[in-house]
């Protein structure tokens, strides 16, 4: 008889990010499962949606909790959060880059922030939750990166070079985790159309945009499969071109997208 996802990957899943967008998409879908989930985000009005939403529409337990994921402190927020769960299930969604500058245009601390975020964050959520997984001989993780990790850009370097650590940390723990019976996935993704790009302003009809919901539905189908999945076929494209091609090409074409979703020249030049 095949497992199924709550005896899998539950009795709860864990997801940072997870009051809107991509994040809600992948609670919508463990909730359906009858998994019970625990919502992180910085907003609290958002998670207090998002907790409505899913305890009305399904049949879970859902807990949320307004924090900053780049905080010193986040260690000891999650053994606090997490002490009585039993969780099986970690999405870490958080870290989006909004409002692109320049390097040196963006105070250091800025990209002191996207690094604890998208590199200190990934780490220390992976190491507590993981290890009981690895004890309990099941679980899964899926950290998402960004076609931006697999090259630099200009407007987005911090961003682009955390992402890169992501998808190699993926990969690295789905080697050490998958003879324990956890699956590990890089879920990796272009331009998605979110609530929080529509704040940033980003115009999405200037790349290929995907959508929260196909993002969410190929990462859990693909999780147990691969280490690395890079979502729809202009990413895999691009992916592909990115594994080979020169590296000047690259770092022009993803610098050239991305600030053109912004309206941001490229090459840049001092006003």
């Amino acid at each position: 008889m095949a497992t199924s996802m709550k005896d899998r990957y539950g009795p709860w899943a864990l997801i940072a990010g997870g009051s809107e967008g991509i994040g809600l998409e992948f609670g919508r879908r463990l909730a359906a499962a009858g998994i019970n989930l625990l919502l992180l985000a910085r907003r609290e009005q958002p998670l207090k949606d998002a907790q409505t939403l899913l305890e009305n529409e399904y049949d879970v337990s859902v807990r949320i909790a307004a924090l900053d994921l780049s905080t010193a402190d986040l260690p000891e927020r999650l053994q606090e959060l997490t002490a009585d769960l039993d969780i099986g299930m970690l999405i870490y969604n958080a870290g989006a880059s909004h409002g692109l500058q320049l390097f040196h245009d963006a105070p250091l601390q800025h990209s002191l922030q996207m690094i604890a975020l998208n590199c200190a964050g990934p780490a220390i959520l992976s190491h507590h939750l993981g290890g009981k997984m690895r004890e309990r001989g099941r679980g899964g993780i899926i950290l998402l990166s960004s076609l931006s990790g697999f090259c630099g850009s200009a407007y987005i370097a911090t961003y682009a070079a955390s992402k890169a650590f992501d998808t190699g940390f993926a990969e690295s723990l789905w080697a050490e985790l998958q003879p324990f019976g956890v699956d590990v996935l890089s879920l990796v993704i272009g331009a998605t159309d979110t609530p929080s790009m529509q704040r940033a302003g980003a115009d999405m009809s200037a790349v290929p945009a995907l959508t929260s919901a196909e993002v969410a539905e190929q990462g859990l189908a693909q999780l147990g499969n691969t280490p690395i999945h890079v979502v729809g076929e202009v990413g895999q494209m691009l992916a592909d071109v990115a594994r080979g091609g020169d590296r000047r090409e690259l770092i022009d074409g993803m610098s050239s997208a991305a600030a053109a979703m912004f309206g941001k020249p490229y090459p840049p030049h001092v006003d």
